[in-house]
């Protein structure tokens, strides 16, 4: 791996939690949101984006091989109107934002799952802390926000996010995401994202396909970083991948980046602390250049 990732972490005490096993239950739950603007539709047109759904088809395509092989056991693909702001929020939290929750909707919600590849539209706040995700269904949340909506509690491993701002580095430093959207005894664990916007094309797709290929047994986090990053040779623009690793310690947390993949999702105990794996000095458009 090229020596200019840099690893930073986030860690507090805890006097005693339990730990639970990692989940056994092999299910792959992907959301395109490609379509906006229209009638049922979040947004306006322009964010329309039909690149959106061929790389979440792309990514779901190897679980489907992964099942016929015997070895995964169920993928689900929904896609615009199909991906729903409730299918993102936590029953605990649907108080607060007004609105439904229904993350552990069997088959459809994405803490259902244990694996979870989301392409869409995202944004983030430094303070208060937190990255939002566009949604399909004008019925339901059109944006759900990882401090407001989600609180991966149920089965979810790991998720895929590639969508601008999701993965903001001064957002994680201010508690936006382990600290928002996990509890300690969460057996959830990495969130792959970005720093700053990200671009949008074929290209996508292709690297999502080769990322979701070679990370079947090592290198869910490292292959994220290696697949996604954009050097635009410039002091902005480029595309800026990250991979938040959450558990009870820096080895756990390393392993999993390392040598972790969809059939060994290493547990890495109690969620009481992060680490932010990133390419020093890289800058995107919407964040600020990474620290060196």
């Amino acid at each position: 791996m090229t020596q200019r990732i840099r690893m930073f972490c986030l860690t507090i005490v805890i006097v005693t939690f339990a730990v639970w096993p990692a989940m056994a239950a092999r299910e792959t739950h992907v959301y395109g949101i490609a379509n906006f603007g229209g009638t049922g539709q979040c947004g306006s047109s322009g964010m329309t984006h039909p690149v959106h759904v061929d790389t979440a088809a792309a990514f779901a395509s190897w679980f489907t091989a992964l099942k016929t092989a015997g070895l995964w056991e169920d993928v689900r693909i929904h896609d615009n109107g199909n991906a729903r702001g409730s299918y993102f929020t936590d029953k605990s939290k649907a108080a607060s934002c007004s609105c439904t929750g229904d993350d552990a909707h069997t088959d459809f919600g994405a803490d259902e799952a244990d694996v979870i590849y989301v392409h869409t539209h995202g944004g983030h706040s430094e303070s208060p802390a937190f990255s939002s995700l566009s949604m399909g269904n004008s019925s339901y949340d059109c944006s759900v926000q990882t401090d407001q909506n989600m609180l991966w509690n149920s089965d979810l491993d790991l998720a895929v996010i590639k969508a601008c701002e999701s993965g903001d580095y001064d957002t994680w430093k201010n508690g936006g995401y382990r600290q928002a959207f996990t509890k300690h005894s969460s057996v959830f664990r990495m969130w792959n994202a970005f720093h700053g916007d990200s671009s949008c094309g074929d290209h996508v797709t292709a690297y999502v396909k080769w990322y979701v290929e070679s990370s079947t047994y090592d290198g869910v986090g490292e292959n994220w970083l290696d697949a996604a990053y954009d050097d635009n040779g410039g002091d902005g623009g480029d595309d800026c991948p990250v991979s938040i690793v959450i558990g009870e310690t820096h080895n756990k947390r390393v392993s999993l980046f390392e040598n972790g993949g969809w059939k060994d999702r290493k547990d890495t105990g109690t969620k009481t602390g992060s680490t932010y794996f990133y390419f020093k000095g890289c800058a995107p458009s919407g964040g600020r250049k990474l620290p060196n």
